[in-house]
């Protein structure tokens, strides 16, 4: 008989008690349990780092049956994951460069995050490539006929169409018609990157993996000359924990040399290249597409990101902290300025809401024939690459947001490959879909009711699904107890208190930072960073988050610091100060 086909892992949907042993609810109770049990015995898969990739690492293990624990420095996407352009996409730019490979294999994973592992979290978006003169059309449309026909088994989005002239500005009223003579429409696929690597981790915790963020790794553990483990610190006494592994994977990003060099080796660097984004108004762009357009040296980006615009991206050296990379007032006068070459109405300071930085870990070799121009990180390449090595280590590196779950799999392919794992099945990453995705369309479906069951519009009951899907009922729960949990409170963009407590009580949340940066958005989507709500937000989760008055003060003062360093160059355009004298106008990239 033929081998029967694997199938998908079973993920459990999670529970309406607060108080359930579900195993995908991330929380301080959790976190201790998953500390005493990683520090026990030994495990076969230690996976460091929870991006988007280590997470992905976590999940494709725990599909195979292997015991696994996954730790982080920070928080859960705490780094580029939380900070990307928040779109699964094939690169449309990257067809330019003849990477080809790619680009194919990019679209294949963002058409099954859509119809297959993530719908509740995922909206194809239309985008418009306007075209200035009348050659690129022939040019600009055999590209995106090839994106598309890269994307026809799968089929997740839509097919693109071309447009005149006067099919740009019904579609997008705000583009100047001075300057388009026509364009193509295609699509790519909407998603919240903070979001999604999170329910990549709670579905790698649902399948049995241990979950420990704000445990930095201080050592490798070595038997020899070989990885068997690793340290990591625990709280403000920094309490030494062991985890041993017959396994370990180094999935660090940017930090991912380093972790490399505790263990006794040094084959690569990282080269971080920055990328700056900025969130504007709904009403600052009069368009029903997303934009991508040639910029002056490569392409820049609007997309539509729910009520909200996301421009971007920029592409340039960063030789600053890792962990806060911070926007300057050239990125933002940069973005603004590209932008608005194609626009009528023009975007104003005032438009913009808030702005992030990231930095993309770009895999520079170590060699004596490396090339070390610094200036040169728009050419680096984005494809990953997996590192065998001291043994009993895999390490994985570069790559992009939208084929995390292939470089997962590559790299627990190349583990399983070292034998030390015994005989391991295949992943089954494929075919299961993460948490809140089963029967997320049927609950769909009874938005009007859920709505007025809970005293919400639909528009809510709609957004709380592309944040939760089947977990929608876990937060609104707490509306049983105090229903004005479950109200909107527009002086916090329409959020529920419910889903700042489910941040903490069920999705790992830390800090006040955790909650409004990453779980939430408040610090871009408020005009303000969140500065004035940052001290109701925290008296609410004092008590979930165990802090004491005290420490809600420190929370409070750590939020504002950060959120304050991340907007100074905002501030300072709106204030109308000018790109510093002689700033280098460094390369740039689209997102």
């Amino acid at each position: 008989m033929p081998d029967r086909a694997p199938q998908p892992a079973t993920v459990p949907t999670g529970s309406m008690d607060p108080e359930s042993a579900d195993p995908s609810r991330l929380n301080r109770a959790q976190r201790a349990r998953s500390l005493r049990a990683a520090s026990g015995g030994e495990h076969d898969v230690l996976v460091i780092g929870a991006g988007v990739t280590g997470a992905g690492c976590a999940m494709d293990a725990a599909t195979r049956g292997l015991s696994v624990v996954l730790v982080e420095a920070g928080d859960i996407a705490v780094g580029t994951s939380s900070r990307s352009g928040k779109i699964f996409h094939g690169g449309l730019r990257y067809l330019e460069q003849y990477n080809f490979g790619l680009v194919a294999h990019a679209i294949v994973e963002r058409d099954l995050q859509v119809k297959t592992l993530c719908p509740h979290l995922t909206r194809p978006e239309p985008f418009l490539y306007p075209l200035s003169a009348h050659w690129e059309r022939p040019y600009a449309g055999a590209g995106i006929l090839l994106y598309d026909i890269f994307g026809l088994r799968g089929r997740g989005v839509p097919r693109h169409r071309h447009l005149t002239r006067g099919g740009v500005v019904r579609h997008a009223p705000s583009m100047d018609p001075d300057v388009v003579t026509g364009g193509i429409q295609y699509y790519d696929v909407r998603m919240d990157d903070a979001r999604h690597t999170l329910a990549v981790v709670r579905t790698a915790a649902a399948l049995g993996a241990e979950v420990i963020t704000g445990a930095p790794v201080v050592e490798i553990l070595k038997d020899g000359d070989r990885v068997t483990g690793a340290v990591v610190t625990d709280g403000p006494d920094g309490a030494r924990h062991e985890i041993r592994a017959r396994m370990v994977i180094n999935a660090a990003g940017a930090w991912a040399a380093d972790v490399q060099q505790l263990a006794g080796a040094h084959t690569f660097d990282v080269q971080p290249s920055k990328g700056v984004h900025l969130l504007l108004r709904r009403d600052a762009i009069d368009a029903d597409t997303g934009i991508l357009a040639r910029a002056s040296d490569s392409v820049i980006i609007a997309r539509r990101w729910w009520n909200y615009w996301l421009v971007g991206t920029t592409d340039t050296p960063w030789d600053g902290d890792r962990g806060s990379p911070r926007p300057e007032v050239a990125d933002v006068e940069y973005l603004l300025r590209e932008l608005n070459h194609f626009l009528r109405r023009k975007v104003q300071p005032a438009d913009v809401l808030g702005v992030y930085a990231g930095v993309r870990p770009l895999l520079r070799p170590v060699g004596p024939d490396t090339n070390t121009d610094a200036d040169a990180t728009s050419e680096l390449s984005r494809d990953h690459s997996v590192i065998a090595g001291p043994d009993g280590l895999v390490t994985i590196v570069g790559g992009k947001y939208t084929t995390y779950r292939l470089m997962a799999q590559d790299t627990m392919d190349a583990a399983v490959a070292t034998g030390r794992l015994g005989d391991v099945p295949a992943s089954l990453t494929r075919s299961t879909p993460l948490l809140g995705a089963a029967g997320w369309t049927a609950i769909g479906n009874r938005a009007g009711a859920l709505a007025q069951e809970h005293g919400l519009s639909r528009e809510q009951v709609e957004r709380l699904l592309s944040r939760y899907g089947n977990q929608i009922h876990a937060v609104l729960a707490a509306g049983a107890a105090d229903r004005s949990l479950i109200a909107p409170r527009a002086d916090w963009a329409g959020y529920l208190p419910a889903e700042l407590l489910y941040a903490v009580t069920a999705e790992g949340a830390r800090t006040l930072t955790d909650v409004l940066m990453r779980r939430t958005h408040l610090a871009i989507e408020l005009p303000d960073g969140g500065h004035e709500a940052a001290p109701a937000v925290a008296a609410l989760l004092a008590d979930v988050a165990g802090w004491d008055a005290a420490e809600t003060d420190r929370q409070v003062a750590g939020y504002r610091a950060a959120v304050a360093a991340d907007r100074a160059a905002l501030v300072a355009v709106q204030a109308g100060a000018p790109a510093s004298a002689g700033a280098a106008e460094p390369a740039r990239a689209g997102g």
